[in-house]
């Protein structure tokens, strides 16, 4: 491993020995390696443009990516578009490009088709699991709030707390009169 980079997760480093593991799209974005961080690495990079040419010899497109650099451009693309996705996603989504998933590409597959491919993953798969995580932590808060009252006793202040405050009878007001400042 080289110098200053952090080490790849497991799933990663079984996607860069060529082993083909299987993932749901909660389990790809919950636990998978950040595609943009992982490209710190060497074979991350060259994993990507691997997968990517898998990906246009069995669309078989007639009107396709058929470069080395725009290979690379679109490896680029994906990177900066989309900072955020996991390269367990990818895979996820470029197995639903094989199988149709998105859609007839009218045998073009290029760089546009690909990043709207993404894009569509992330706004409606990966929307609905960034959703749910939400309501669920929202729920988890919700019940254990009332648990993180318990080591301070607050909650037994609060039930036993008057409704209104004394009026008048603040330090001030004891200071005040004590003084004799308001004669």
């Amino acid at each position: 491993m080289e110098k200053g980079l952090l080490p790849l997760t497991a799933s990663a480093n079984s996607l860069l020995k060529g082993e083909r593991i299987s993932f749901t799209p909660s389990e790809a974005w919950n636990r998978g390696t950040n595609l943009k961080a992982a490209t710190k690495h060497q074979d991350v990079r060259m994993w990507l443009m691997v997968e990517v040419g898998k990906l246009i010899k069995d669309v078989d497109a007639k009107k396709t990516i058929d470069t080395d650099e725009s290979l690379a451009f679109t490896c680029r693309a994906i990177i900066e578009e989309h900072p955020t996705l996991k390269m367990e996603e990818l895979v996820i989504i470029f197995n639903d490009i094989r199988m149709g998933k998105f859609g007839k590409l009218y045998e073009r597959l290029k760089t546009a088709e690909i990043l709207e491919c993404i894009r569509q993953y992330e706004g409606d798969t990966r929307a609905e699991i960034i959703e749910r995580n939400a309501h669920q932590q929202k729920m988890e808060y919700q019940k254990n709030s009332d648990r993180r009252l318990e080591p301070l006793n607050l909650a037994a202040l609060l039930d036993n707390c008057p409704d209104e405050k004394p009026q008048g009878q603040g330090i001030g007001t004891q200071l005040r009169n004590r003084m004799g400042w308001d004669k």
